[in-house]
């Protein structure tokens, strides 16, 4: 794998699906507040993206870069990809800057974090079968 990796057991896997439904059942408390809301709805989808990258390839990406990120979950489920995108576009923003996320990516990341997790839930099972 190009990047930085690192390689996943178990224990990681889980720990990392844990995270990511605590992240997101917390943005949805939080609703109120949109910068925290999308700031951990970002949260959840990048520990749902190492939760499907641990169990397509055994691997999940610890580096800074959000290009590689995406990369290396485009290689474990394409249509994800996009979803990490949207979030990591955010992740900014929402952040380390003054300004404030709109209705509209409120609306984005609430669904990109959510198709993250349904999606690391369904791989999660499916490595169980």
């Amino acid at each position: 794998m190009t990047g930085r990796t690192r390689e996943c057991s178990e224990g990681i896997q889980a720990g990392r699906l844990r995270k990511a439904t605590q992240f997101h059942d917390a943005a949805v408390v939080v609703d109120d507040a949109p910068d925290a809301a999308v700031n951990l709805f970002v949260l959840a989808g990048i520990a749902a993206a190492d939760v499907i990258c641990c169990s397509r390839l055994g691997v999940h990406a610890t580096g800074e870069s959000h290009n590689e990120a995406i990369a290396l979950l485009k290689k474990a489920e394409p249509d994800m990809a996009k979803h990490l995108g949207t979030l990591l576009n955010m992740k900014s923003k929402v952040a380390y800057t003054h300004q404030s996320v709109t209705p509209g990516d409120h609306k984005k990341a609430s669904r990109a974090s959510l198709t993250l997790l349904e999606a690391a839930r369904r791989v999660t099972r499916r490595a169980g079968d």
